[in-house]
């Protein structure tokens, strides 16, 4: 690894999502001299784009990553807190996170383990239903709800616009972006490490490799395999439905859901409607986001009925846009980042779990330290590249067959899709 001392080092990052140019972006305010980032396709247009945006403290009965979770969270929320004070939109909303339950079971498995986690923030609030109704202002009916877990510090950002306040900053910094650059195959050589790209080879001192769904196909040529399955996730955006801005993002385990306000109208997907690739009879994906449209009406025909009856505004409520975008979940639903084993100079950052958006800039921060050999600031052992040996499992069905359950009392799978 490069030192702190040799920060004038070439340090080339592979991918152009929000781990990626979060790494970009810390590498140069570390002082690193030298710093390209090459995107397949366009910077900050694939499963970035295609993100959520809610942010949170999901080491607090969600998210099994402890306390080194927690710390990513924090530094997270700070970071687009800071995005957000530099004055550019970024649709940055510090209005909470709200976990939900329709019923008291829900309650017991979903939104106690929040309220009892020792990760939860001492201003964690337990909402019953007539006080969620009053907290989200007509986007729930309290009469459909039984209970919530409501944390204050969570906040929500519009990812292209975050991703395009980084990437002015990474200019501005003396960074150098290349867009439309494939990255075709890497060599370490020992003290220089050689990229083949589809506009000629590159030479770096340090590579990161944080490139998503296409990490495995970089790292092939390094002998290296992360075990991830790869899914297809879709995000609807409706008409505007006149909310105010001032809404929480709300998580509801027994529907599956995520659901937002953005610029007024609601954002919202469903885990049942997430589909593996390797169910789709899909290895080779192009760069950037999927355009499945049978994906996206299959979830709007089959939960926008049941979704109206708990959230009023979806009622006559028209799909205006919808994205979808290649998540990365682990075996034991952790994150990845630390040296491609067998390699001095690369360091590999993975495994998003669908939380990328609120872990990108903590992992950006943390590949810049191990790659830079200076301090870290959380301790990376937890998410270490080499806790699963390449081979652990022969196929992505293998990884899915292997996750936890989605609730533990019922035995679910996590995607609904596949027979439970």
């Amino acid at each position: 690894m490069a030192t702190a001392t040799s920060n004038g080092r070439h340090i080339v990052v592979v991918g152009g999502g929000i781990i990626g140019c979060s790494t970009a972006y810390h590498l140069l305010t570390a002082g690193a001299k030298k710093v390209t980032l090459l995107e397949a396709g366009k910077a900050g247009k694939a499963t970035t784009g295609a993100g959520a945006g809610f942010v949170s403290h999901w080491s607090a009965g969600m998210i099994p990553l402890g306390e080194e979770g927690a710390k990513l969270q924090q530094y997270g929320l700070d970071f687009y807190r800071m995005l957000h004070e530099l004055g550019t939109e970024i649709g940055y909303r510090p209005n909470g996170t709200l976990i939900m339950a329709l019923t008291e079971q829900g309650r017991d498995d979903f939104v106690m383990p929040v309220l009892n986690s020792p990760h939860a923030p001492k201003e964690m609030q337990d909402l019953n239903a007539a006080q969620i109704g009053e907290k989200m202002g007509g986007l729930v009916d309290p009469a459909r709800v039984h209970s919530g877990a409501y944390n204050p510090h969570g906040i929500q950002v519009d990812t292209t616009l975050s991703l395009g306040v980084i990437l002015k900053e990474i200019d501005r910094l003396g960074g150098e972006v290349r867009e439309d650059t494939r990255v075709l195959s890497i060599k370490d050589e020992g003290g220089k490490v050689t990229l083949e790209t589809s506009n000629g080879p590159i030479e770096a001192d340090g590579v990161v490799v944080a490139a998503g769904a296409w990490n495995n196909e970089i790292l092939a040529g390094l002998g290296w395999k992360l075990p991830m399955l790869r899914v297809v996730a879709t995000r609807v955006v409706t008409d505007n439905r006149g909310l105010p801005s001032t809404l929480p993002t709300i998580q509801c385990r027994e529907l599956r859901l995520w659901l937002r306000e953005t610029f007024g109208a609601v954002m919202w997907g469903t885990g049942s409607h997430y589909t593996p690739l390797h169910r789709m009879q899909q290895s080779e994906i192009e760069p950037g986001q999927p355009h499945n449209d049978g994906l996206m009406q299959s979830m709007v025909d089959e939960q926008m009925e049941r979704l109206q009856t708990v959230f009023p505004p979806l009622q006559g409520s028209k799909v205006s846009s919808w994205a979808q975008g290649i998540p990365c979940y682990t075996p034991d639903v952790g994150l990845f980042v630390g040296p491609v084993p067998g390699s001095e100079n690369v360091v590999v950052v993975g495994g998003d779990n669908e939380s990328g958006v609120t872990h990108g800039p903590g992992l950006g921060r943390l590949a810049t330290e191990i790659v830079l050999d200076t301090e870290r600031f959380v301790d990376p052992t937890r998410f270490r590249v080499d806790r699963y040996q390449r081979d652990a499992f022969a196929s992505e069905a293998e990884i899915e067959d292997s996750m936890p359950a989605w609730s533990a009392r019922h035995g679910a799978r996590r995607f609904a899709s596949a027979a439970e």
